[in-house]
């Protein structure tokens, strides 16, 4: 029964769609006289797309520095105390003519010294601290990160 009344309503929208549909062809799309608009904005196109091209035929610079993936330093100490961290770099400010860097790892403040490409300068730079009452200075091996250091 139920396929009965299944047939009954497709058997209808089948033959239904049989016919086909014409389309009205009858609008022209020149009728609508916008070409001067049209017009002057292929003209805009193509004073960018020239300008743009004499735009790559330019010679871009780019200074590149090139620096080692990682650094050596000495680290004069740590602390969890914010004022004391402070107060270690004025004082190592005051000591070194080296940089001096504070980079905090939870939930330490590291304070660093220098910037050298290898372990020998660093261990001189270490006794120099040690020299000026720095007593826990050691060397150590870090990320060398230029962006984040300016």
């Amino acid at each position: 029964m139920k396929l009965l009344v299944y047939i009954s309503l497709l058997f209808p929208l089948c033959i239904w769609g049989q016919n086909k549909v014409r389309l009205d062809e009858s609008f022209d799309p020149t009728s609508l006289n916008d070409w001067s608009n049209s017009r002057a904005q292929i003209e805009q196109i193509k004073s960018l797309k020239s300008f743009y091209a004499e735009l790559g035929a330019q010679i871009d610079t780019v200074d590149l520095i090139e620096y080692a993936s990682f650094v050596f330093r000495v680290q004069l100490g740590s602390t969890d105390d914010y004022d004391a961290a402070i107060e270690f770099e004025e004082r190592a400010s005051n000591t070194f003519d080296e940089e001096i860097v504070v980079q905090f790892d939870s939930p330490y403040y590291k304070i660093r010294v220098g910037k050298m490409n290898n372990r020998e300068d660093a261990q001189r730079l270490q006794e120099i601290a040690m020299q000026h009452g720095f007593r826990r200075a050691w060397v150590i091996r870090t990320e060398n990160t230029p962006e984040k250091e300016k």
